[in-house]
C-alpha cells in the first residue's frame, strides 16, 4: 500500500470522526434544550418567520450534519467525480456562510434595538455584513476557478488564499458588533440600567456568540493554509456550533418577547431610555 493511500486513509477517518462527533454534539444540544424549546417554539404563538428561522438552524442543520457522513464515505470509496468535487468545494462555505450571515443578523437586531434604533449603528453593521456577504462570494468565485480534480480525494486539496480575506473580513464584524456591545455595556452601567434583568441577558448572549464566532474565524485563519482535511473538520463544527449558538439567541428572544411587554402595549414614558426598541420577531 503506497504511502499516498495511507495518508489519505488517515485523512478520510480524521474527517469522518469529527463529522459523527459534531452531529452528537447537535444532537445532545437539541436534547438538553428540547424541554426550552416546546416552551418558548411550539407553546407559544409565532408568526412565520421566528419559527422557520429556528426549524432552518435546528432541523435543516441537523439533517445536513447526518447526511455528512454518507458524502465522507462516498468520497473515501473514490467515487468523487470532478463536478462532485467542485460542488463539495462550493456547497461548504455556502452553508457556512448563510449559519454565519444569519446568526450576524440576530447579532446586529440586538446591537440595533440596545442603540434605540440609530441609524448609524443600523449603516454600520449592515455594511459589515453586506462586505461579508460580498468577500463569501468573491471566495466562491476564486474557489471554481482554482478547484482542479485532485483523484478521488479532492477533499484534502488546500482552500484558495481567498478564504484568509474573507475569514479576517467577518472576523472584523464579529469586533465591530462586539465592540459596540461592550460600548453599549459601559454605557448602560453609567445611566443605571446595565443591571437589569433584561439588559444582562442580551449582553451575556451577544457577548458568548461573538466571541464563538470569532474563535471559529481566528481558528479558520489559521488553517486555511493547511491541508483541506482540516478545513472540512472546522466545516463540519461550524455548522453545529453557528446552529445552536443561532438557536440559543432565538430562544432567549423568544424570552424576553414572552415576559416584557413589547412597544404596541408600553407608553415611552416608562420605557427606559436604554430599552426604548424591545426586540421583536416579526
Amino acid at each position: 500500500m503506497s504511502q499516498d493511500v495511507i495518508s489519505y486513509a488517515f485523512v478520510f477517518r480524521q474527517a469522518t470522526s469529527h463529522c459523527y462527533s459534531s452531529l452528537a454534539f447537535l444532537i445532545y444540544d437539541w436534547l438538553l434544550n428540547f424541554e426550552s424549546e416546546v416552551q418558548h417554539i411550539w407553546m407559544q404563538p409565532q408568526k412565520r418567520v421566528f419559527r422557520w428561522l429556528y426549524i432552518y438552524f435546528r432541523y435543516f442543520s441537523m439533517l445536513i450534519q447526518a447526511i455528512h457522513p454518507s458524502i465522507m464515505d462516498y468520497f473515501a470509496g473514490g467515487h468523487g467525480s470532478p463536478s462532485f468535487c467542485l460542488a463539495w468545494k462550493i456547497y461548504a462555505p455556502l452553508v457556512t456562510q448563510v449559519n454565519t450571515t444569519a446568526v450576524e443578523m440576530l447579532l446586529a437586531v440586538r446591537v440595533y434595538a440596545l442603540f434605540n434604533r440609530s441609524r448609524r449603528i443600523a449603516f454600520l453593521v449592515g455594511f459589515h455584513i453586506l462586505l461579508d456577504v460580498i468577500s463569501s462570494v468573491v471566495n466562491a468565485v476564486y474557489t471554481i476557478q482554482a478547484t482542479k480534480h485532485h483523484g478521488p480525494y479532492c477533499i484534502s486539496s488546500k482552500p484558495p488564499r481567498q478564504l484568509l480575506y474573507h475569514s479576517i473580513i467577518v472576523l472584523s464584524t464579529q469586533i465591530t458588533l462586539m465592540g459596540l456591545t461592550l460600548l453599549k455595556t459601559v454605557l448602560s452601567r453609567r445611566s443605571g440600567w446595565g443591571r437589569t434583568p433584561i439588559v444582562s441577558l442580551l449582553l451575556r448572549d451577544s457577548r458568548a456568540v461573538l466571541f464563538v464566532i470569532s474563535a471559529l474565524c481566528l481558528l479558520s485563519i489559521g488553517l486555511c493554509r493547511l491541508d483541506g482535511a482540516r478545513t472540512t473538520v472546522m466545516f463540519f463544527w461550524s455548522v453545529s456550533i453557528l446552529s445552536s449558538s443561532g438557536c440559543w439567541l432565538l430562544m432567549n428572544t423568544q424570552q424576553l418577547v414572552a415576559h416584557y411587554p413589547t412597544r404596541k402595549e408600553h407608553s415611552a414614558s416608562i420605557r427606559p431610555p436604554v430599552l426604548s426598541t424591545i426586540i421583536e420577531i416579526e
